[in-house]
């Protein structure tokens, strides 16, 4: 996948493209990805996406949007998806004041050779969001390009977006969460050294220290720990140790019948459903017994999922 980040660089391919943030890159995005791809099949053209980062409304209004993926890996979700060019255009104030007349004929025909445009039913672009479907009908017959419109994704009745999938995150709400996405929700990053708390009381943990925006509510979670390529079940809390009297944010996971040092090593954490809220135990006796419990339910929550 060739990956643009200067909105001066075109490509030669004609495209069959997409605008949009894609966080988390969901399966209502993928109804519109599958959509350009097989336009692009058809008509032997590229498939194409146009992303911005950061989050429009973060220039715009000032509104820090938490995002479920860092930019790295919504790059790394499309890529998987099969598209072969992403516009990542850095989203500024002054890419905001193009008009939507602009950034047609600059942009979307200028360099990225435009000729069949897939949008949402309410989709809008450019200064003030002045650009619309009506606008792209009557542009595309000036500049030979289509516009095709996807009808938004629903999942039980309901609107599947980015923005329901972070509340559901935040809400502990895991299950729901990944039959939105796809996927389970999930977190990367670097096993750091700690207390070794979990040592002591026989159940060691890999502390992880991640940039992720958003984290699932604080509690206890099945999991899947992604290790060097292998997957192995796991057990994770995210809270502030209450027993042990800690106050700062910790995400702890005990990976089932692993004994290799993983210290340094970068892991992924899928998080198939949540065990139960973070509790404070009267000693590490009380602690330790609530812990075998949960280890088992995790593991009977693993085997049917």
């Amino acid at each position: 996948m060739k990956v643009i980040f200067d909105p001066e660089e075109p490509i030669e391919n004609s495209t069959s493209a997409t605008i949009g943030n894609f966080d988390g890159v969901h399966i209502g995005h993928k109804k519109i990805l599958t959509a350009i791809k097989e336009e692009a099949k058809q008509q032997g053209l590229s498939s194409c996406v146009i992303t911005f980062h950061p989050h429009p409304q973060k220039v715009l209004q000032n509104i820090d949007i938490p995002l479920l993926v860092p930019i790295r890996e919504r790059l790394k979700l499309l890529e998987e998806q099969g598209i072969d060019v992403v516009a990542c255009y850095t989203f500024t104030k002054d890419i905001a004041k193009i008009s939507a007349q602009d950034f047609v004929t600059d942009i979307l025909v200028g360099k990225l050779n435009l000729k069949h445009l897939i949008v949402g039913p309410d989709f809008s672009f450019g200064r003030r969001r002045e650009g619309n479907l009506s606008l792209l009908n009557k542009m595309g017959s000036e500049y030979g390009f289509d516009t095709e419109v996807v009808e938004t994704a629903l999942l039980d009745g309901e609107i599947v977006s980015s923005t329901s999938i972070r509340k559901l995150v935040r809400e502990g709400n895991l299950i729901k969460a990944g039959k939105f996405l796809g996927y389970n929700f999930y977190i990367e990053g670097q096993v750091k050294e700690g207390e070794k708390r979990g040592r002591q009381i026989g159940f060691p943990t890999a502390n992880l220290d991640t940039d992720w925006d958003i984290l699932p509510k604080v509690g206890v979670y099945a999991t899947l720990a992604n290790v060097d390529g292998t997957k192995h079940q796991s057990i994770t809390n995210i809270g502030f140790r209450p027993t042990f009297g800690h106050n700062e944010l910790l995400i702890e996971t005990h990976i089932f019948d692993f004994n290799e040092d993983i210290y340094k090593k970068r892991i992924k954490v899928e998080f198939a459903d949540r065990v139960r809220d973070e509790q404070k135990f009267n000693g590490p006796e009380a602690l330790v017994e609530q812990i075998k419990e949960d280890v088992e339910k995790v593991k009977e929550i693993l085997s049917t999922s």
